[in-house]
């Protein structure tokens, strides 16, 4: 049988494995929101790209 002491640190030790397992977790979801972010930027300069495309285009038919 263990010492008290040393259950103590055995368990202490415990929570912080969990406490970094915890940290990494929501490291790596914020690391996703942040590739989500730059998706959904991306795709609105896209389409403002096209957006901006087309008003030339039909411009220069003679429309808008």
């Amino acid at each position: 049988m263990s010492d008290w002491f040393s259950t103590a640190v055995a368990m202490q030790r415990e929570i912080l494995n969990a406490q970094q397992a915890q940290m990494d977790a929501a490291r790596k979801m914020l690391d996703m929101g942040q590739e989500l972010h730059d998706l959904q930027r991306a795709g609105i300069e896209a389409s403002e790209a096209n957006m901006r495309a087309w008003k030339r285009w039909t411009k220069m038919w003679g429309g808008g």
